[in-house]
């Protein structure tokens, strides 16, 4: 890891990574949106990727 990189706290996997995307103030690194972009809705995961998103859905509802 890089020194100077920043990293941040992914709203999915809540770990502290250096590469990813932001939506609006949500955060995700780059493995978590490999893993909600291949999912489908018969995974283990695909239920707990839709509550880590609620975060996203409620920071949208809030722009103005």
């Amino acid at each position: 890891m890089n020194e100077g990189h920043n990293l941040e706290r992914c709203s999915v996997c809540e770990q502290k990574q250096e590469a990813g995307i932001h939506i609006c103030d949500i955060y995700i690194c780059e493995a978590c949106e490999r893993e909600i972009v291949s999912s489908d809705v018969s995974d283990e995961f695909y239920r707990y990727y839709l509550q880590k998103l609620r975060k996203l859905k409620h920071s949208l509802l809030n722009i103005s």
